[in-house]
């Protein structure tokens, strides 16, 4: 069965400079950033960021896009869940299954049953993509992507320290960070990140897009809840569509 990719438009990846700000919260972003690259493997859950479209039928087809806010006409937003696996330090791999979330109160969205989650596997050599279209949440086949069709590359470690960080504050056993930055077409971005100050690992973050110089720049946030996981899990087996 073909899957055909119908690609919305993508944004590039998030431009950052720095770090620059307060010193000790550099430091501190550093130290946990490579704690976290140190970890055999990470499951990140992000809402906000992600809309998708697929059809399960002959053939399949599939759309995805990301960073915008809006959701296009025949999509629906959701939820994405990326898990990668590491060695010294760097990405070997990851996937990105991206499951329709619940239609608003109010809004018109395609029909439940027509919607299945999409994987997206990527490699440092290669990157592709389909519809879970089989039990026990299988991609039945694969369609090869480009790399700039993907929202994330392997090969680079996950976490660094990038922005301008403000003076970091300290609830509980938590320890907030904020930083600031701007889009690759200039949207101005503030993350909240916390970190568990026990495991001296991240925990959660939530993104402020604000709105940017043309219409379709639109404000909008998206939130994201990291855990290390106790193993690395199997990558997926890749079958080709025909």
């Amino acid at each position: 069965m073909a899957v055909a990719a119908c690609l919305g438009s993508v944004v590039p990846a998030a431009l950052a400079a720095g770090p620059t700000g307060d010193k000790a919260t550099i430091a501190l972003v550093r130290a946990i950033a490579s704690n976290m690259n140190t970890r055999p493997g990470i499951e990140i859950v992000q809402s906000g960021y992600m809309t998708e479209s697929s059809h399960v039928g002959t053939p399949n087809s599939f759309s995805y896009r990301w960073g915008f806010g809006g959701v296009p006409s025949g999509s629906v937003r959701a939820t994405e869940t990326i898990t990668y696996v590491q060695l010294h330090g760097r990405v070997l791999w990851l996937t990105d299954v991206l499951r329709p979330a619940p239609c608003p109160k109010g809004q018109t969205c395609p029909p439940g049953p027509s919607i299945a989650p999409i994987e997206l596997f990527v490699t440092t050599a290669a990157a592709f993509a389909g519809v879970v279209d089989k039990p026990h949440g299988v991609v039945g086949c694969f369609e090869h992507e480009s790399f700039k069709s993907v929202p994330y590359r392997a090969g680079q470690p996950w976490w660094s320290a990038v922005g301008d960080y403000r003076p970091k504050v300290t609830r509980g056993n938590q320890t907030l960070v904020t930083d600031t930055y701007a889009w690759a077409d200039g949207q101005h971005v503030i993350e909240i990140d916390s970190i568990n100050d026990k495991a001296r690992l991240f925990g959660a973050s939530v993104f402020h897009v604000a709105r940017g110089a043309s219409a379709t720049e639109i404000g909008f946030s998206f939130s994201q809840r990291d855990t290390v996981l106790s193993r690395s899990p199997g990558a997926p087996r890749v079958t080709r569509c025909k």
